[in-house]
Protein backbone atom coordinates (compact mmCIF):
# COMPACT_ATOMS: atom_id res chain seq x y z
CA UNK A 1 0.00 0.00 0.00
CA UNK A 2 1.32 3.20 -0.69
CA UNK A 3 1.41 6.20 1.98
CA UNK A 4 -2.12 8.08 2.78
CA UNK A 5 -2.33 11.08 1.07
CA UNK A 6 -1.72 13.68 3.78
CA UNK A 7 -2.79 16.88 2.00
CA UNK A 8 -5.78 18.72 3.22
CA UNK A 9 -8.74 17.25 1.33
CA UNK A 10 -11.56 20.40 0.31
CA UNK A 11 -14.52 19.14 -1.35
CA UNK A 12 -16.53 21.81 -2.94
CA UNK A 13 -20.41 21.63 -3.83
CA UNK A 14 -22.64 23.27 -6.11
CA UNK A 15 -26.11 22.68 -7.67
CA UNK A 16 -24.96 23.04 -11.16
CA UNK A 17 -23.22 20.65 -13.66
CA UNK A 18 -19.78 22.76 -13.46
CA UNK A 19 -18.59 22.53 -16.85
CA UNK A 20 -20.52 26.42 -17.16
CA UNK A 21 -18.80 27.65 -13.89
CA UNK A 22 -15.96 29.57 -14.21
CA UNK A 23 -16.22 30.74 -10.61
CA UNK A 24 -16.56 26.86 -8.93
CA UNK A 25 -13.92 25.68 -11.75
CA UNK A 26 -11.21 28.13 -10.75
CA UNK A 27 -11.47 28.24 -6.97
CA UNK A 28 -11.33 23.69 -7.23
CA UNK A 29 -8.17 24.79 -9.78
CA UNK A 30 -6.38 27.39 -7.23
CA UNK A 31 -7.15 25.64 -4.14
CA UNK A 32 -5.46 22.25 -5.77
CA UNK A 33 -2.62 24.39 -6.91
CA UNK A 34 -1.92 25.58 -3.45
CA UNK A 35 -1.51 22.21 -2.49
CA UNK A 36 -5.05 20.39 -1.29
CA UNK A 37 -6.53 17.71 -2.86
CA UNK A 38 -9.70 18.79 -4.29
CA UNK A 39 -13.09 16.98 -5.32
CA UNK A 40 -16.02 18.75 -7.08
CA UNK A 41 -19.64 17.56 -6.64
CA UNK A 42 -22.37 18.69 -9.33
CA UNK A 43 -25.22 18.01 -10.31
CA UNK A 44 -26.24 15.87 -13.69
CA UNK A 45 -28.47 16.44 -15.97
CA UNK A 46 -31.84 15.50 -15.47
CA UNK A 47 -31.91 11.96 -15.63
CA UNK A 48 -28.21 11.21 -16.64
CA UNK A 49 -25.69 9.34 -14.87
CA UNK A 50 -23.22 9.64 -12.46
CA UNK A 51 -20.36 10.50 -14.61
CA UNK A 52 -16.50 12.05 -13.38
CA UNK A 53 -13.82 13.38 -14.47
CA UNK A 54 -10.01 15.01 -13.47
CA UNK A 55 -8.88 17.74 -15.09
CA UNK A 56 -6.02 20.04 -13.36
CA UNK A 57 -5.38 17.84 -10.66
CA UNK A 58 -9.27 18.38 -9.40
CA UNK A 59 -11.64 15.39 -9.47
CA UNK A 60 -14.86 16.38 -10.73
CA UNK A 61 -17.96 14.45 -10.24
CA UNK A 62 -21.34 14.82 -11.57
CA UNK A 63 -23.98 13.26 -9.16
CA UNK A 64 -27.76 12.15 -10.45
CA UNK A 65 -29.73 13.97 -8.09
CA UNK A 66 -32.43 15.02 -10.69
CA UNK A 67 -34.70 12.68 -11.81
CA UNK A 68 -35.89 12.40 -15.87
CA UNK A 69 -39.07 13.81 -16.41
CA UNK A 70 -41.98 11.73 -17.25
CA UNK A 71 -43.85 8.76 -15.94
CA UNK A 72 -41.31 6.81 -13.80
CA UNK A 73 -41.24 6.92 -10.06
CA UNK A 74 -38.94 9.27 -8.53
CA UNK A 75 -40.06 12.31 -11.04
CA UNK A 76 -44.08 11.48 -10.19
CA UNK A 77 -42.99 11.66 -6.50
CA UNK A 78 -40.98 14.63 -6.65
CA UNK A 79 -44.13 16.48 -8.95
CA UNK A 80 -45.84 15.40 -6.05
CA UNK A 81 -43.93 16.66 -3.58
CA UNK A 82 -43.87 20.28 -5.49
CA UNK A 83 -46.97 20.12 -5.42
CA UNK A 84 -47.38 19.25 -1.83
CA UNK A 85 -44.96 22.35 -0.98
CA UNK A 86 -47.15 25.15 -1.79
CA UNK A 87 -49.23 24.15 1.26
CA UNK A 88 -46.92 25.09 3.10
CA UNK A 89 -45.13 29.14 3.91
CA UNK A 90 -42.18 29.80 1.84
CA UNK A 91 -40.43 30.34 5.58
CA UNK A 92 -40.61 26.38 5.82
CA UNK A 93 -37.78 25.59 3.32
CA UNK A 94 -37.25 22.14 4.15
CA UNK A 95 -41.03 21.44 3.11
CA UNK A 96 -41.49 24.08 0.24
CA UNK A 97 -38.24 23.24 -1.51
CA UNK A 98 -38.70 19.59 -2.08
CA UNK A 99 -35.78 19.56 -4.68
CA UNK A 100 -33.13 19.28 -1.55
CA UNK A 101 -34.40 15.95 -0.68
CA UNK A 102 -33.78 15.14 -4.15
CA UNK A 103 -29.89 16.60 -3.68
CA UNK A 104 -29.48 15.21 -0.28
CA UNK A 105 -30.22 11.73 -1.47
CA UNK A 106 -27.01 12.34 -3.07
CA UNK A 107 -24.76 15.17 -1.95
CA UNK A 108 -24.95 13.92 1.77
CA UNK A 109 -23.76 10.35 1.23
CA UNK A 110 -21.53 11.42 -0.64
CA UNK A 111 -19.91 13.71 2.09
CA UNK A 112 -19.85 11.47 4.38
CA UNK A 113 -17.56 8.74 2.24
CA UNK A 114 -15.12 11.33 0.94
CA UNK A 115 -14.57 12.11 4.95
CA UNK A 116 -13.60 16.03 3.75
CA UNK A 117 -11.89 18.32 6.27
CA UNK A 118 -13.37 21.24 4.32
CA UNK A 119 -16.57 21.58 2.17
CA UNK A 120 -16.61 24.85 0.36
CA UNK A 121 -20.50 25.02 -0.58
CA UNK A 122 -20.71 27.58 -3.47
CA UNK A 123 -23.93 29.28 -3.82
CA UNK A 124 -26.55 28.75 -0.76
CA UNK A 125 -28.64 25.89 -2.27
CA UNK A 126 -26.40 22.95 -0.54
CA UNK A 127 -25.82 24.35 2.20
CA UNK A 128 -28.93 21.96 4.26
CA UNK A 129 -26.95 18.94 2.64
CA UNK A 130 -24.06 19.96 4.55
CA UNK A 131 -25.64 19.79 7.81
CA UNK A 132 -27.48 16.62 7.04
CA UNK A 133 -24.40 15.11 6.27
CA UNK A 134 -22.25 16.42 9.59
CA UNK A 135 -24.95 17.48 12.48
CA UNK A 136 -22.92 17.37 14.40
CA UNK A 137 -20.64 20.65 15.02
CA UNK A 138 -18.12 18.58 17.05
CA UNK A 139 -17.06 16.35 14.14
CA UNK A 140 -18.37 18.97 11.21
CA UNK A 141 -15.36 19.54 8.52
CA UNK A 142 -14.81 23.43 8.28
CA UNK A 143 -16.96 24.62 6.35
CA UNK A 144 -16.57 27.84 3.56
CA UNK A 145 -19.71 29.51 2.52
CA UNK A 146 -19.23 31.34 -1.11
CA UNK A 147 -21.86 33.36 -2.40
CA UNK A 148 -22.78 34.36 -5.09
CA UNK A 149 -25.44 36.59 -4.95
CA UNK A 150 -27.35 38.34 -2.41
CA UNK A 151 -30.24 35.57 -1.91
CA UNK A 152 -32.44 37.93 0.28
CA UNK A 153 -33.71 39.77 -2.92
CA UNK A 154 -32.63 37.85 -6.20
CA UNK A 155 -34.30 38.73 -9.42
CA UNK A 156 -37.77 37.36 -9.56
CA UNK A 157 -37.84 35.70 -13.16
CA UNK A 158 -39.27 32.52 -14.83
CA UNK A 159 -39.16 29.56 -12.78
CA UNK A 160 -37.46 31.63 -9.79
CA UNK A 161 -40.55 33.12 -7.96
CA UNK A 162 -41.05 35.65 -4.88
CA UNK A 163 -41.59 32.59 -3.04
CA UNK A 164 -38.66 30.52 -4.29
CA UNK A 165 -36.70 33.49 -2.99
CA UNK A 166 -38.44 33.94 0.38
CA UNK A 167 -37.54 30.35 0.41
CA UNK A 168 -34.19 30.42 -0.51
CA UNK A 169 -33.48 33.78 1.68
CA UNK A 170 -34.72 31.81 4.83
CA UNK A 171 -32.81 28.65 4.10
CA UNK A 172 -29.47 30.59 4.36
CA UNK A 173 -30.50 32.22 7.16
CA UNK A 174 -31.40 29.26 9.15
CA UNK A 175 -27.94 27.78 7.68
CA UNK A 176 -25.40 30.49 7.54
CA UNK A 177 -24.78 29.74 10.59
CA UNK A 178 -22.36 26.29 9.66
CA UNK A 179 -19.78 28.70 7.89
CA UNK A 180 -16.35 29.13 9.45
CA UNK A 181 -15.77 31.82 6.69
CA UNK A 182 -17.68 33.50 4.10
CA UNK A 183 -16.87 34.62 0.51
CA UNK A 184 -18.43 36.71 -1.91
CA UNK A 185 -18.50 38.64 -5.43
CA UNK A 186 -18.78 42.13 -4.35
CA UNK A 187 -18.45 44.71 -1.03
CA UNK A 188 -22.19 45.58 -0.94
CA UNK A 189 -23.06 41.99 -1.28
CA UNK A 190 -20.31 41.37 1.81
CA UNK A 191 -21.97 44.14 3.66
CA UNK A 192 -25.22 43.17 3.33
CA UNK A 193 -24.71 39.85 4.63
CA UNK A 194 -22.48 41.34 7.28
CA UNK A 195 -26.04 43.61 8.47
CA UNK A 196 -28.61 40.73 7.81
CA UNK A 197 -27.01 38.08 9.75
CA UNK A 198 -25.12 39.90 12.72
CA UNK A 199 -21.90 38.01 11.17
CA UNK A 200 -19.06 38.66 13.40
CA UNK A 201 -16.52 39.98 10.68
CA UNK A 202 -17.41 41.08 7.23
CA UNK A 203 -17.35 38.32 4.37
CA UNK A 204 -13.93 38.18 2.20
CA UNK A 205 -14.81 39.36 -1.39
CA UNK A 206 -13.51 37.47 -4.11
CA UNK A 207 -14.15 38.87 -7.27
CA UNK A 208 -15.85 36.89 -10.30
CA UNK A 209 -12.94 37.94 -12.05
CA UNK A 210 -11.02 36.02 -15.46
CA UNK A 211 -7.51 34.66 -15.22
CA UNK A 212 -4.94 36.99 -16.74
CA UNK A 213 -3.63 35.35 -20.02
CA UNK A 214 -0.20 36.92 -21.38
CA UNK A 215 -1.57 35.89 -24.68
CA UNK A 216 -4.66 36.17 -26.20
CA UNK A 217 -6.30 32.88 -27.72
CA UNK A 218 -9.64 31.15 -28.44
CA UNK A 219 -10.16 28.41 -30.40
CA UNK A 220 -13.21 30.04 -32.14
CA UNK A 221 -13.66 33.60 -33.88
CA UNK A 222 -16.92 35.27 -33.09
CA UNK A 223 -17.47 37.27 -35.99
CA UNK A 224 -16.90 33.65 -38.17
CA UNK A 225 -19.37 32.12 -35.74
CA UNK A 226 -22.21 34.87 -36.07
CA UNK A 227 -21.34 35.36 -39.93
CA UNK A 228 -20.31 39.34 -39.62
CA UNK A 229 -17.70 40.30 -41.51
CA UNK A 230 -14.87 42.90 -40.60
CA UNK A 231 -15.86 46.57 -40.75
CA UNK A 232 -19.82 45.36 -39.94
CA UNK A 233 -20.04 46.89 -35.97
CA UNK A 234 -20.84 43.94 -33.97
CA UNK A 235 -21.87 43.86 -30.21
CA UNK A 236 -22.08 41.20 -27.96
CA UNK A 237 -23.59 39.62 -24.94
CA UNK A 238 -22.16 37.00 -23.10
CA UNK A 239 -24.15 35.02 -20.48
CA UNK A 240 -27.30 33.26 -18.94
CA UNK A 241 -30.18 34.40 -20.72
CA UNK A 242 -33.42 35.27 -19.11
CA UNK A 243 -36.02 38.19 -18.99
CA UNK A 244 -34.58 40.02 -15.84
CA UNK A 245 -31.34 39.89 -18.18
CA UNK A 246 -32.90 42.19 -20.61
CA UNK A 247 -32.17 40.87 -23.99
CA UNK A 248 -35.32 41.93 -25.26
CA UNK A 249 -34.06 45.45 -24.98
CA UNK A 250 -31.15 45.15 -26.56
CA UNK A 251 -32.74 43.83 -29.93
CA UNK A 252 -35.44 46.42 -29.97
CA UNK A 253 -32.58 48.86 -30.03
CA UNK A 254 -31.12 47.20 -32.96
CA UNK A 255 -34.63 49.06 -34.87
CA UNK A 256 -32.72 52.20 -33.96
CA UNK A 257 -29.35 51.02 -35.00
CA UNK A 258 -29.59 49.79 -38.98
CA UNK A 259 -25.57 48.81 -39.00
CA UNK A 260 -25.26 47.25 -36.03
CA UNK A 261 -25.26 43.13 -35.60
CA UNK A 262 -25.70 41.59 -32.32
CA UNK A 263 -24.31 38.36 -31.17
CA UNK A 264 -25.86 36.60 -28.38
CA UNK A 265 -23.47 34.25 -26.56
CA UNK A 266 -25.72 31.82 -24.29
CA UNK A 267 -25.62 29.21 -22.23
CA UNK A 268 -26.70 27.14 -21.93
CA UNK A 269 -26.35 26.62 -26.17
CA UNK A 270 -29.02 26.32 -27.99
CA UNK A 271 -31.11 28.70 -25.23
CA UNK A 272 -34.73 27.85 -24.41
CA UNK A 273 -35.39 31.41 -24.87
CA UNK A 274 -33.65 31.41 -28.20
CA UNK A 275 -37.22 31.18 -30.47
CA UNK A 276 -38.73 33.83 -28.16
CA UNK A 277 -36.21 36.70 -29.42
CA UNK A 278 -35.92 35.13 -32.62
CA UNK A 279 -39.70 35.57 -33.03
CA UNK A 280 -38.85 39.24 -32.06
CA UNK A 281 -35.93 40.07 -33.88
CA UNK A 282 -38.62 38.83 -36.90
CA UNK A 283 -41.07 40.92 -35.52
CA UNK A 284 -39.18 44.23 -36.04
CA UNK A 285 -37.36 43.25 -38.94
CA UNK A 286 -33.90 42.85 -37.61
CA UNK A 287 -33.75 39.21 -37.06
CA UNK A 288 -30.60 38.93 -39.86
CA UNK A 289 -28.95 41.36 -37.55
CA UNK A 290 -29.78 39.22 -34.61
CA UNK A 291 -27.28 36.05 -34.04
CA UNK A 292 -27.22 33.30 -31.14
CA UNK A 293 -23.76 31.71 -31.12
CA UNK A 294 -22.36 29.06 -28.44
CA UNK A 295 -20.27 29.27 -26.08
CA UNK A 296 -16.19 28.68 -25.64
CA UNK A 297 -14.96 26.80 -22.79
CA UNK A 298 -15.22 29.52 -19.78
CA UNK A 299 -11.37 30.22 -20.06
CA UNK A 300 -11.57 31.37 -23.46
CA UNK A 301 -14.20 33.75 -23.11
CA UNK A 302 -12.72 36.98 -22.96
CA UNK A 303 -10.69 36.21 -25.89
CA UNK A 304 -13.63 35.26 -28.03
CA UNK A 305 -15.58 38.57 -27.25
CA UNK A 306 -12.57 40.59 -28.18
CA UNK A 307 -13.82 40.01 -31.75
CA UNK A 308 -16.56 41.93 -31.44
CA UNK A 309 -16.61 46.12 -31.24
CA UNK A 310 -18.97 46.65 -28.09
CA UNK A 311 -20.32 45.09 -25.18
CA UNK A 312 -23.77 45.28 -23.92
CA UNK A 313 -24.88 44.37 -20.44
CA UNK A 314 -29.01 44.89 -20.12
CA UNK A 315 -29.76 43.61 -16.99
CA UNK A 316 -32.69 45.23 -15.33
CA UNK A 317 -31.78 45.48 -11.61
CA UNK A 318 -35.32 45.08 -10.27
CA UNK A 319 -33.51 43.01 -7.13
CA UNK A 320 -30.71 43.86 -4.45
CA UNK A 321 -28.66 41.69 -6.15
CA UNK A 322 -28.34 43.05 -9.54
CA UNK A 323 -27.65 46.03 -8.17
CA UNK A 324 -24.92 45.45 -6.16
CA UNK A 325 -23.21 42.83 -8.32
CA UNK A 326 -19.84 43.23 -9.98
CA UNK A 327 -20.50 40.62 -12.06
CA UNK A 328 -17.79 38.07 -14.43
CA UNK A 329 -19.13 39.31 -17.76
CA UNK A 330 -17.43 43.31 -16.52
CA UNK A 331 -14.47 41.59 -15.98
CA UNK A 332 -15.16 39.68 -19.15
CA UNK A 333 -15.38 42.89 -20.93
CA UNK A 334 -12.68 44.54 -19.49
CA UNK A 335 -10.07 41.74 -20.28
CA UNK A 336 -12.03 41.37 -23.59
CA UNK A 337 -10.70 45.31 -24.26
CA UNK A 338 -13.99 46.33 -25.55
CA UNK A 339 -15.98 49.45 -24.59
CA UNK A 340 -19.08 48.98 -22.73
CA UNK A 341 -23.05 49.98 -22.96
CA UNK A 342 -24.54 48.66 -19.51
CA UNK A 343 -27.97 49.62 -17.87
CA UNK A 344 -28.03 51.55 -14.81
CA UNK A 345 -27.44 48.97 -12.40
CA UNK A 346 -26.17 50.83 -9.25
CA UNK A 347 -22.49 49.51 -8.71
CA UNK A 348 -21.90 48.47 -12.76
CA UNK A 349 -22.89 51.71 -14.11
CA UNK A 350 -20.59 53.48 -11.33
CA UNK A 351 -17.64 51.19 -12.33
CA UNK A 352 -18.18 52.07 -16.64
CA UNK A 353 -18.51 55.58 -15.63
CA UNK A 354 -15.50 55.19 -12.86
CA UNK A 355 -13.30 53.92 -15.68
CA UNK A 356 -14.11 55.89 -18.50
CA UNK A 357 -15.44 52.07 -20.04
CA UNK A 358 -18.55 53.19 -22.16
CA UNK A 359 -22.26 54.38 -21.38
CA UNK A 360 -24.88 53.89 -19.29
CA UNK A 361 -28.58 53.46 -20.48
CA UNK A 362 -31.98 53.13 -18.76
CA UNK A 363 -32.97 49.74 -17.80
CA UNK A 364 -35.34 48.75 -20.55
CA UNK A 365 -35.33 51.40 -22.65
CA UNK A 366 -34.59 50.74 -26.21
CA UNK A 367 -34.10 53.87 -27.10
CA UNK A 368 -31.58 54.91 -24.11
CA UNK A 369 -29.85 51.86 -24.97
CA UNK A 370 -29.31 52.24 -29.13
CA UNK A 371 -28.05 55.77 -27.80
CA UNK A 372 -25.48 54.11 -25.29
CA UNK A 373 -24.56 51.52 -27.84
CA UNK A 374 -23.58 54.39 -30.47
CA UNK A 375 -21.76 56.46 -27.83
CA UNK A 376 -19.68 53.19 -26.51
CA UNK A 377 -18.89 52.55 -30.21
CA UNK A 378 -17.07 55.96 -30.27
CA UNK A 379 -15.53 55.62 -26.92
CA UNK A 380 -11.87 54.98 -27.12
CA UNK A 381 -10.45 53.55 -24.37
CA UNK A 382 -7.12 54.36 -22.51
CA UNK A 383 -5.27 51.20 -23.22
CA UNK A 384 -3.18 52.05 -20.23
CA UNK A 385 -5.44 52.34 -17.70
CA UNK A 386 -7.28 49.22 -19.22
CA UNK A 387 -4.86 47.55 -18.68
CA UNK A 388 -3.92 48.23 -14.88
CA UNK A 389 -7.74 47.33 -14.74
CA UNK A 390 -7.34 43.89 -16.26
CA UNK A 391 -3.81 43.32 -13.53
CA UNK A 392 -6.28 44.46 -10.61
CA UNK A 393 -9.11 42.47 -11.57
CA UNK A 394 -7.55 39.06 -12.82
CA UNK A 395 -8.34 35.89 -10.63
CA UNK A 396 -4.60 35.55 -10.39
CA UNK A 397 -4.84 38.20 -7.26
CA UNK A 398 -8.17 36.87 -6.73
CA UNK A 399 -6.46 33.50 -6.02
CA UNK A 400 -4.17 35.22 -3.39
CA UNK A 401 -7.34 36.24 -1.55
CA UNK A 402 -9.17 32.80 -1.84
CA UNK A 403 -6.06 31.07 -0.31
CA UNK A 404 -5.55 33.18 2.41
CA UNK A 405 -9.23 32.73 3.53
CA UNK A 406 -8.25 28.40 3.90
CA UNK A 407 -4.67 29.44 5.47
CA UNK A 408 -7.02 31.63 7.91
CA UNK A 409 -8.68 28.07 8.95
CA UNK A 410 -5.63 26.36 10.05
CA UNK A 411 -6.70 26.22 14.41
CA UNK A 412 -9.46 24.03 12.81
CA UNK A 413 -7.54 21.77 10.41
CA UNK A 414 -4.34 22.37 10.63
CA UNK A 415 -3.00 21.17 7.15
CA UNK A 416 -4.47 24.30 5.50
CA UNK A 417 -1.65 26.46 7.52
CA UNK A 418 0.52 24.92 4.63
CA UNK A 419 -1.39 26.06 1.60
CA UNK A 420 0.42 28.47 -0.02
CA UNK A 421 -0.21 30.18 -4.12
CA UNK A 422 3.34 28.71 -6.03
CA UNK A 423 5.01 31.04 -8.43
CA UNK A 424 3.81 28.59 -11.71
CA UNK A 425 2.13 30.04 -13.68
CA UNK A 426 -1.92 29.19 -14.52
CA UNK A 427 -2.36 26.77 -17.50
CA UNK A 428 -5.48 26.78 -19.72
CA UNK A 429 -5.31 22.64 -19.67
CA UNK A 430 -5.96 22.74 -15.65
CA UNK A 431 -9.89 24.90 -15.89
CA UNK A 432 -10.57 23.20 -19.19
CA UNK A 433 -13.29 21.04 -17.61
CA UNK A 434 -14.90 18.96 -20.28
CA UNK A 435 -17.29 16.05 -19.78
CA UNK A 436 -17.60 12.52 -21.66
Amino acid sequence: MGDRDSRPHVVMVVNNGMANDARVIKSAAAVARAGARVTALGVASAGAPRSETTVGGVRYVRLPAVPRRGVNPRFVRYALARRVAWLFPASSWPLSLPVLRLWAREFVPALRSLAPDVVHVHDVHLLDAVRRAFPDPATRPVVVYDAHEYVADLAVSGARTRRAVDAWAALERDRIGLADRIITVAPGIADRLRADHDLPETPTVVYNAPLGWPDVHASRDLRTEAGVGPGVPLAVYSGAVSPARGLDTVVRALADLPEVHLAVVAVPYPHPMASELLALAEHLGVADRLHLVPPVPSHEVPAYLAGADVAVSPIRGDSASYDMALPNKLFEFVHAGLPIATSDLREMSAFVRRHGLGAVFRQGDPASCAAAVRDALDVILDQAALQRLREEFAWQGQEERLVEVYRSLASRAPGLGALAVPSTPWRREDIALEFA
